[in-house]
Formats: structure tokens, sequence, C-alpha cells
């Protein structure tokens, strides 16, 4: 894939292979389908239902990943960097909603990337 994962702020390109899960079968994937994790990759989940009960979990999972939660306009309200395997991630401030995208990261450098900073990606590939 070409698209690109930008930090409008900085920028940097975060990561240059980007796959949107908009499918339940992708989105019950993920990258458990991974044993080694892809360089810069980012996985793209569009949240149902505005956001509500936004939990991800790391079960499965081979390889430590970078997980950023963005609201509607693609700022990043919570970051949370190398994520174990057998985890469970959830931004308590943002239970009832406000969550419209979750974003796994796999070696990609987010250590120049903070909370409130805005992504840019294409919806389709």
């Amino acid at each position: 894939m070409s698209m690109k994962l930008k930090n409008i702020q900085t920028g940097h390109t975060l990561a240059t292979t980007v796959e949107i899960m908009d499918t339940p079968a992708k989105r019950a994937i993920g990258l458990l389908k991974y044993s080694e994790a892809p360089r810069h990759y980012a996985a793209v989940f569009p949240l149902p239902l505005n956001g509500f009960f936004p939990l991800v979990h790391t079960l499965g999972m081979k390889f430590p990943i970078d997980i950023c939660f963005c609201d509607i306009d693609r700022k990043i309200i919570f970051k949370r960097s190398q994520v174990g395997a057998g985890r469970f991630v959830l931004p308590w401030l943002n239970f009832f909603g406000g969550a419209r995208y979750l974003i796994e990261f796999a070696n990609c450098d987010l250590k120049e990337t903070h909370a409130g900073e805005i992504l840019e990606w294409s919806e389709s590939a």
C-alpha cells in the first residue's frame, strides 16, 4: 500500500504502510495476522458507536505496539507506547465517546508525537 500517515504539526511521516480496518473481518484480525511487527505500519480502526467504550486488547499479539486514539478531527486524545501482549487499553476520559479512531502502530517512531497533535491519512487505499 502506498498510503501514508503523517503528523500535521511536525510534518513527520509516522507510517509508510497504512491499512484501514473498515470491515468486521479486518477489525477482528487486525495485527494478529503478523508473526513479526511489520515495518513502519499503521492500522487505522474507525470506531463504531461514536467511540463509545473504545477498548482495545493485545491478546494474542506477538510484538509490542504503540496505540493512539483520535477524535473526529484526528487529533490525538490518548497515546500509549510499547503495549505488550495480553493487555487491555481503555482511554477512561473518553469512555462514553469522543474517540473516533484507534490507530495501532508497529515499528514506527512516535517519540515526538504527542496528545493534541493532528494526524493525516486517507480513508481509502
